[in-house]
């Protein structure tokens, strides 16, 4: 955990149009963008670009889980990460990351690591380092 947020974070979306795999990137977004977010007892989450408004957003939507971002579902497929966050070694840290972490759902989190993309474009950072935007 960083007491200070790094420089240079950009969008999800701009990391997932640049990043090559491999490649340190250091990028922001809101926990969210399913039902559930998390990867249970571990240390890995998805985020979602700050553009993307979360249903708690909209004056007067009611939705009771408004990190799924229900309303803007045509949009998550090109605007989400998974974050894992990893030690030293680069193994995923056997620890769930809202206790381990202390992190909640629509948290605005930034994130420095690695980009890890697999054959269909999908963006993993392999994080080793993040901060919590207060």
């Amino acid at each position: 955990m960083l007491t200070s947020e790094p420089e240079g974070a950009q969008d999800v979306i701009a990391v997932r149009e640049s990043a090559q795999d491999q490649d340190e990137v250091v990028v922001v977004g809101r926990i969210g963008g399913s039902e559930n977010p998390w990867i249970d007892g571990r240390t890995a989450f998805t985020i979602v670009d700050p553009s993307l408004q979360a249903c708690s957003d909209i004056p007067g939507d009611q939705c009771e889980k408004p990190w799924d971002y229900c309303c803007a579902t045509d949009k998550l497929p090109g605007a989400t990460a998974l974050i894992k966050v990893v030690d030293e070694n680069g193994d995923l840290i056997k620890a769930d990351a809202r206790e381990a972490l202390k992190l909640t759902e629509l948290q605005t989190v930034v994130v420095k690591g690695k980009a890890s993309r697999d054959e269909n474009g999908n963006l993993t950072v392999l994080a080793n380092s993040l901060y919590v935007r207060s």
